[in-house]
């Protein structure tokens, strides 16, 4: 019959220990061997007066006839033999017992030193965990080396580690051990087998060897070795292993300390293990709850703190702190085409680029979404904030590559330099925060250093913010119309919507006064629809009271976050079919930002619009980042100068000839070009030079309300 695994790793274990003579591990102990003591003198004493009675009852009592082989002085002396003989043997039996005795007491102060000087450990680790010190490991296991090097007489030692499934790592060594590095298989030599069959093993001369014979640099062989498991509450975690010193050999009875001994030290391995486990778990809370998990710069809360202790140091006369807060300028875009991950590539290699564009002191942040903070620490002038401002806007000259996609962006810096009512950094993350919204509301990709002014204002925009929400409801937004003229000539050929606000007290605003603070409301996407519904419900009114000729136009501008909607082209499909407006009558004016992305969202839209019959215009043509591939990948039916071009077409030849580009390339291509923001006859004369074929401005016309923008309409017609 086949021994089971259980049967042989206990042959295994008996083969090993037999090496140094024992028979069990198994050993008395004090009060078992004193009781022994006393039930050997019980019965040397019990024996002892039997022989003595009958060697004198055999000596005097002459009345008592013996066997006749059996002399008398035979028998007494057969009796007093006995009596020498158990005499000698009880005194033997007491000298064993005697140095067993000594062997369990030394064996019992081995066991209370080695478990003592583990156990200072123990009150030392716990003590650590409760000062928050650092005691890691590694100085736990040199520790118990130290404990068992001291106190066992050993020439070297090891621990080694369970790793994996079923496999041994040598972690920490000793003295000359040869174990460095070593690896062993569950099974594989004497620390193999004691974590196969978890019981100690003591080794009596030298095992294999031949392994030693090509060994170099590490001595003569151990002649007496133990090993011992390290297991805690039923789970192994290693094998302590110790070599004896040249000249001595060890006992079982320090096998047994040795055993207990790993008991504590199990116990030691396994706290340390688990404080290193929760300091590291505490420090990822903590980097995680001060960082952010995305770029691995600072956030909000350990950049503030940084830059209150900038503002406490002291510094030398003429140093400053200046903060710069900034964020990507339509960066929502490419959530909202691309998709968030693209996005958060977009923000990673952004955060890269800003670490190697600011000086090694310099703290940065990244606030959430699209906005990063960079603290700048003893500038001497507004003109070194300002410098580092331009290095970061430097960092978006070449484009973001997002897959096989290049993405140009643009941020708006805003300044904020210690002084001003800043005198901590709340206070001056408020006032760079306020410079960078007034850096976006110029007009983007610019920077803005705060002045006090600019807190009036941005408490105003604020009340101008929540008053947009209440004009949607109120009923204080209105449609002006700015007709679109044939150069030269005059004659009207179309209009465009632009939304006016009539507010309660401070007028008619035009959009630029208050779009961008709706579009950081998120609500543009309600403004462009309520703007397209009204000028389709009024176009065949205007249409028919002008008496103009067809084709006759009308546009209206879509901002890119509603171009971007999902339902946005069902929603022009309604208002068309609601209205009777006919599709080729609809001109909707994107802008360049629109399409910069390239984004698969776009592309579906501004197909499924021409599909419908609705010409596109693309709005502010030659301020962003236009290029014929924009124009030839996408259904663009116009573009439309922007007024930058048209102010110094009459001084500036360069924006003449960009003029002539324009409306040429527009010729060939087969696509209308209209110049905007036309204030002056000599304007109009040179557009007409140009061949430019349409034009709008305030020459022409202004931008008039339904009502009388018939009569215009009839008299220029």
């Amino acid at each position: 019959m086949t021994p089971s695994p259980a049967e042989a790793n206990r042959k295994v274990t008996e083969r090993a220990a037999r090496i140094a003579g024992l028979r069990s591990f198994e050993t008395p102990t004090l009060e078992a061997v004193e009781q022994r003591r006393l039930q050997l003198w019980v019965i040397t004493l019990a024996l002892l007066v039997t022989a003595v009675v009958a060697l004198l009852i055999v000596t005097f009592w002459h009345g008592l006839q013996p066997p006749d082989w059996i002399s008398p002085i035979v028998l007494q002396s057969a009796l007093l033999g006995t009596v020498v003989l158990f005499c000698a043997y009880a005194v033997e039996k007491e000298l064993q017992l005697r140095r067993l005795t000594k062997l369990l007491v030394d064996e019992r102060v081995l066991t209370a030193a080695l478990t003592n000087r583990l156990r200072e450990v123990t009150t030392l680790l716990e003590a650590a965990k409760a000062m928050n010190f650092v005691l890691d490991l590694e100085r736990v296991l040199a520790t118990i080396l130290e404990c068992a090097n001291e106190l066992l007489d050993t020439r070297d030692c090891s621990i080694m580690l369970v790793h994996g499934n079923g496999e041994l790592r040598t972690v920490c060594t000793s003295g000359t051990s040869a174990a460095h590095g070593a690896r062993l298989k569950f099974g594989e030599g004497v620390a193999g087998r004691v974590a196969e069959t978890r019981e100690p093993v003591l080794v009596t001369g030298v095992l294999e060897p031949e392994r030693w014979t090509a060994t170099e640099n590490t001595g003569r062989p151990p002649t007496s070795s133990m090993s011992v498991p390290l297991v805690h509450r039923n789970t192994l975690l290693g094998v302590l292993n110790v070599n004896a010193a040249p000249g001595h050999a060890y006992t079982r009875h320090q096998l047994r300390a040795l055993s207990l001994f790993g008991e504590q030290a199990a116990a030691a391995v396994a706290n340390a293990r688990m404080y290193e486990e929760q300091r590291l778990l505490a420090s990822q809370n903590v980097y995680q709850a001060l960082h952010d998990l995305l770029t691995n710069l600072p956030n909000r809360a350990l950049f503030l703190d940084r830059v209150n202790h900038a503002l406490a140091r002291r510094r030398q006369a003429g140093q400053s702190v200046a903060l710069l807060f900034l964020d990507l300028d339509d960066f929502k875009l490419i959530n909202d085409s691309l998709g968030y991950a693209a996005g958060d590539e977009v923000l990673i290699t952004f955060a890269d680029r800003l670490r190697t564009y600011v000086r090694s002191g310099d703290a940065l942040a990244r606030f959430g979404g699209d906005e990063f903070a960079v603290l700048l620490e003893d500038v001497t002038s507004n003109a070194d904030a300002v410098a580092a401002g331009e290095r970061i806007l430097s960092l978006f000259a070449e484009p973001f590559v997002v897959g096989e996609r290049r993405v140009w962006l643009r941020a708006s810096v805003g300044i904020a330099v210690e002084g001003l009512g800043a005198s901590s950094a709340e206070a001056l993350l408020r006032n760079a925060d306020i410079a960078k919204n007034v850096a976006k509301g110029e007009g983007k990709g610019r920077i803005v250093t705060f002045e006090d002014a600019m807190r009036a204002d941005a408490v105003e925009r604020l009340e101008l913010e929540t008053e947009i929400q209440q004009a949607l409801e109120g009923a204080q937004l209105t449609v002006h119309y700015q007709p679109i003229y044939r150069l030269p000539g005059g004659d009207p050929v179309g209009v465009e919507a632009l939304v006016r606000w009539n507010h309660p007290t401070r007028g008619v605003l035009a959009a630029a006064a208050f779009l961008p603070l709706a579009e950081r409301a998120g609500l543009m996407a309600r403004i462009d629809g309520w703007v397209l519904r009204r000028a389709c419900e009024a176009f065949p009114a205007i249409r028919d009271g002008a008496h103009v000729g067809t084709p006759f136009m009308l546009s209206v501008n879509i901002s890119p976050t509603h171009l971007q909607e999902p339902g946005f082209v069902d929603e022009v499909a309604a208002v068309l079919a609601a209205t009777g407006t006919a599709p080729a009558d609809l001109v909707l004016e994107i802008t360049e930002a629109a399409i910069l992305l390239d984004s698969e969202t776009t592309s579906v839209h501004l197909n499924r619009l021409k599909a419908l019959g609705v010409r596109l215009a693309l709005d502010d043509f030659g301020t962003g980042y236009s290029s014929l591939s924009h124009l030839r990948r996408f259904p663009v039916d116009i573009v439309k100068i922007d007024r930058v071009f048209v102010d110094g077409i009459t001084t500036d030849r360069g924006a003449s000839a960009l003029v002539q580009a324009i409306v040429r390339m527009g010729r060939g291509l087969n696509i209308e070009v209209v110049a905007e923001g036309i204030e002056t006859q000599a304007q109009a004369e040179e557009l007409a030079a140009l061949h430019c074929p349409y034009g709008q401005g305030k020459h022409l016309c202004g931008d008039l309300p339904a009502e009388g923008l018939a009569e215009a309409l009839s008299r220029s017609s």
